[in-house]
């Protein structure tokens, strides 16, 4: 306690404490850039999307598909509901199944009907700044459906998958995949076989929460003994509100394997929760 008598300087004469002045509040940093259905919803493009759904969240993608193969022993198969499901695990990561789908195929001249194979995966974003987005994921596929249909022997995918965004309209997304497939070699034996397989799209924003893009994929390998192959396909997505999304596509095959080409059409619709 200051003595008034004895001191140099009264009460008067310290002078008040300045107040400290509050800290600058750090920068926030660049927003994640997932998180909106059209930035999470991997169909219709071969590449993967690099964003999961959020935990708490659940994504259910579906479509149709209808192929057509030119050529000798040439046919149309359709499938659908091609859905795959995620299921929100973490604010950067979800869970993926891929449930079967049902086929029915004209090829060679014979009408066959049956089921696709069921797949189970996960998918993790793992950084970003205000421009890029990268992550990862992994997906098992186990031989359950129908022989025509199935791969006939369990099947595993890995993915690099990465996101830039070039300006306000136009933005470049892609995938490095590394996958161990399997199918039908020409003994008519099941064979499993690597294939390295590149992806990348250019989309471009469009009014209305809409876009349109278009994608090159290539196929080191096509199958068991076969050559590599390529596929391009474009498509029109639009969002209706933050929780539904409308696709339209066609893509096709440049390559001829065996004297055949390929070219397809498909729709989807996808719902998040």
């Amino acid at each position: 306690m200051l003595s008034v008598a004895n001191a140099a300087t009264t009460t008067a004469d310290v002078p008040a404490a300045l107040p400290v002045p509050a800290p600058s509040p750090s920068p926030s940093g660049p927003a994640n850039p997932c998180g909106s259905i059209l930035s999470i919803v991997t169909r219709p493009t071969v590449t993967t999307s690099v964003c999961p759904v959020r935990a708490g969240h659940l994504l259910i993608e579906s479509g149709y598909a209808a192929s057509t193969v030119t050529g000798t022993g040439g046919g149309v198969t359709a499938s659908y509901p091609a859905a795959l499901l995620h299921i929100g695990l973490s604010q950067n990561a979800d869970l993926e199944i891929t449930p079967p789908s049902f086929n029915r195929s004209s090829l060679g001249g014979s009408t066959v009907t049956g089921s696709s194979d069921t797949g189970i995966g996960a998918k993790w974003e793992l950084g970003y700044t205000d421009k890029a987005v990268w992550g990862a994921s992994a997906q098992v596929s186990a031989p359950t459906g129908t022989q025509a249909f199935s791969a006939g022997r369990t099947q595993y995918t890995a993915n690099a998958n990465w996101g830039y965004t070039l300006n306000a309209e136009f933005s470049l997304s892609g995938a490095f995949g590394f996958n161990s497939l399997a199918g039908m070699n020409a003994n008519g034996q099941i064979q499993s076989y690597s294939a390295f397989i590149p992806s990348a799209y250019l989309a471009a924003a469009l009014p209305n929460n809409a876009q349109m893009y278009g994608e090159y994929a290539y196929f080191s390998h096509a199958g068991p003994g076969l050559p590599a192959k390529s596929i391009v396909d474009f498509a029109y997505q639009r969002d209706f509100g933050p929780n539904v999304q409308f696709d339209v596509e066609y893509g096709f095959q440049p390559t001829t394997l065996n004297g055949q080409r390929l070219h397809y059409v498909g729709a989807g619709l996808s719902l998040m929760h």
